[in-house]
């Protein structure tokens, strides 16, 4: 039996109807990230140069923060996330920490009589959870522009003595716990910046400046070079320049499709 021009056009009708119904978001919702605003999750690599400030500066100089966090930017430019900081340094300027443990010649022996070898450094980390939204300022696409976050969760920072000889009994743990003035508690946050995802998907970034407030208190249970337990309240904060590098997560948009 043979079948006209037009009886294969009818046949190939429902094997078409069928494609379109299985792939709809493939060829026609899927879009590209460059001809609007599209929701996207996005792996961040951070880095952060912070000045302290509050009862922070009083222990600490300038410090770093490297970091990592998992955001999604929604359609209408909002965004979520969470992030985690590493924080170190070793500008330190309350320097009294271990004042007990000097000798009249104003140094600190180990086991062999000789002058110990310490190094004092910053140790700590933040956590948050953010929201935020960009503000889209048309270039290079709507999913680029003006960054604003907020953020709540928490900051903890200990003075790291190091015995690099390993040979100072008065500093070895659990000892060190009375010296390292170990701090923690509720943190603030808030960062204005500009965050870039390219057109060509090589380049996603962002840049700005951060702001941190943390409300803390020491938990350990003695203070040594103080012989007491510091209960005192303290305020911490700090102000840097923070830079991120995003690695986006989303499907690659074809730009043309054929039908035969």
């Amino acid at each position: 039996m043979s079948v006209s021009k037009d009886n294969k056009s009818i046949l190939h009708l429902p094997v078409l109807v069928f494609l379109v119904l299985l792939f709809p978001t493939k060829i026609w919702a899927q879009k590209s990230i460059s001809d609007s605003a599209i929701s996207v999750s996005h792996i961040d690599i951070t880095y952060s140069f912070q000045l302290p400030g509050g009862d922070l500066a009083s222990r600490f100089g300038y410090f770093h923060g490297i970091g990592g966090g998992f955001f999604y930017k929604a359609k209408n430019n909002l965004e979520y996330g969470a992030e985690g900081v590493f924080i170190f340094g070793n500008q330190i300027r309350e320097r009294t920490i271990i004042d007990n443990l000097l000798t009249s010649t104003s140094t600190i022996l180990d086991r062999d009589g000789n002058a110990a070898d310490l190094l004092v450094s910053l140790r700590g980390w933040q956590i948050r959870g953010s929201i935020g939204k960009v503000f889209s300022m048309g270039k290079p696409n709507d999913n680029s522009g003006l960054l604003v976050r907020i953020g709540v969760g928490m900051m903890q920072h200990k003075m790291r003595v190091e015995d690099r000889q390993v040979n100072t009994p008065q500093l070895a743990w659990p000892y060190q716990k009375g010296y390292d003035r170990m701090t923690n508690g509720l943190m603030l946050s808030q960062f204005v910046g500009y965050q870039l995802f390219s057109n060509k998907k090589l380049i996603n970034i962002y840049a700005g400046i951060e702001l941190n407030e943390s409300f803390t208190q020491n938990r350990r249970a003695y203070n040594f070079t103080e012989k007491r337990k510091d209960s005192d309240k303290r305020f911490d904060s700090s102000i840097g320049f923070k830079f991120g590098w995003m690695i986006p997560i989303y499907k690659r948009a074809p730009k043309d499709f054929y039908f035969d």
